[in-house]
């Protein structure tokens, strides 16, 4: 299918025709003709009239260049979006890299010269002509792009599976999370910032603190879609920006993502004072008033651009380091209840699918404490002066076991926790709440 037998031609009055059969995708073979004024003008526009027709079928050949597989690839992702399978902003990213990275490094190539060889260098390149996170990002559309030709036997297998990895070529940062008194320091900050104030970012750098919401949930956040009596803020989706949407509301970033908050009381009075503050304002009771909780000053949607650069102001004024971000009060929501609960409160609270991305990615790493050396401290049961000892082990080196720290099957008790004794001759992991 999508195939065309032998070009012929012939003067046909003035002009010249030039035709040949055409398999079609759906098995019937027809005769497609072409004319122009010249015998190799006829069989050029034949040809690309027969290019036209394969590309509008869907069909994808060895020979079709790489920019209209890549194309045709983003009109699928397209579709995706629009059927709530794929995100805008991946989309929006996505046609960024392509039209600005990828496409200028493929444009007058054909998709079967795009071998493993070439999307290693264009990879590898972008690695360390930008970041890894570019890097991936590229791999990810190439792939994608190769991926339809191999679905459309352009390719026989998808020359980014044998590229080599993206390498970071510097170390990660660790988490930068906030203590309790930093967190009880910026607000007093905030508190006595008089543009901070007009800008509402003492109230919701509060409510970050509090909930630990991604950016974009809580300036998404709504007085219908908060429980007082349960004190829990229902989160019903996540605020983002699109080219083809604008800014709009979507369903959140994982499948855990729509969930309900638990607000500690604190938040709870600061929020009951803020209802009671706007609704004065507005003439209305708190009981009715509905909408935005963090709106902008025209009472619409904020923008979340918008809301981080008020953020970044408030740090420069107050010699903040550029890693104060939204996100560190999710970072330290995570910390702190990590510290005290289970990881699988602060996943759950969070909104991760995985508990692994909130212990790896959004928990800071204090130094070690002295737990670890108190517990092996069980291990000091033997006297290395003991020199009947030593010449015994040197004699007979088996004869040394786990029992002569301890009598075989007795507990040594915890110094940490008496209720909990360590068995000897093995170390148990401890989970302290400091």
């Amino acid at each position: 299918m999508g195939t065309y037998g032998k070009i012929s031609s012939k003067k046909d009055g003035s002009s010249w025709k030039a035709w040949c059969k055409y398999r079609d995708v759906d098995g019937v073979v027809r005769p497609v003709r072409c004319w122009a004024d010249t015998k190799t003008g006829a069989e050029n526009k034949l040809r690309e009239r027969l290019r036209e027709r394969q590309i509008g079928t869907g069909l994808i050949k060895p020979d079709t260049k790489v920019v209209i597989v890549a194309e045709k690839w983003l009109d699928e992702f397209r579709e995706q979006v629009a059927l709530g399978q794929r995100s805008g902003t991946s989309l929006d990213t996505y046609e960024q890299r392509w039209l600005t990275l990828v496409k200028p490094r493929v444009e007058a190539l054909r998709i079967d010269e795009l071998n493993t060889g070439r999307v290693d260098r264009i990879i590898q390149d972008v690695n360390r002509d930008y970041s890894a996170s570019t890097a991936r990002t590229v791999r990810a559309i190439i792939s994608g792009f190769c991926g339809l030709a191999v679905r459309h036997d352009a390719l026989k297998a998808n020359p980014v599976r044998d590229a080599r990895p993206v390498e970071t070529r510097k170390r990660k940062k660790p988490v930068r999370a906030l203590t309790a008194d930093e967190v009880l320091s910026i607000f007093a900050q905030v508190d006595a910032d008089e543009i901070a104030q007009r800008q509402d970012l003492p109230d919701i750098m509060r409510f970050y603190g509090g909930t630990g919401e991604r950016t974009g949930e809580g300036i998404a956040v709504r007085w219908e879609n908060i429980d007082f009596a349960e004190k829990v803020a229902w989160v019903e989706g996540n605020m983002v920006r699109t080219k083809a949407d604008g800014a709009k509301i979507n369903e959140g970033k994982s499948a855990n993502a729509l969930r309900g908050v638990p607000l500690a009381d604190w938040l709870v009075d600061m929020l009951l004072d803020r209802r009671a503050r706007l609704a004065a304002e507005q003439g209305v009771t708190p009981e009715e008033l509905s909408g935005w909780v963090f709106p902008n000053t025209l009472g619409g949607l904020r923008e979340a651009s918008n809301l981080r650069r008020d953020w970044r102001a408030f740090r420069e004024r107050h010699g903040i380091g550029d890693w104060f971000t939204p996100r560190t009060f999710r970072r330290t929501v995570a910390t702190l209840v990590t510290d005290a609960l289970p990881a699988r409160e602060a996943s759950d609270l969070l909104g991760h699918s995985r508990v692994s991305q909130t212990t790896d990615t959004y928990v800071g790493r204090h130094a070690p404490s002295r737990g670890p050396a108190i517990v092996l401290g069980a291990l000091g049961g033997a006297k290395r002066n003991s020199k009947s000892t030593a010449r015994s082990i040197k004699k007979n080196p088996r004869s040394m076991t786990w029992g002569d720290c301890a009598p075989s099957g007795t507990r040594t008790p915890n110094p940490l926790s008496p209720g909990r004794p360590v068995v000897s001759g093995r170390v148990r992991a401890l989970s302290c709440v400091s």
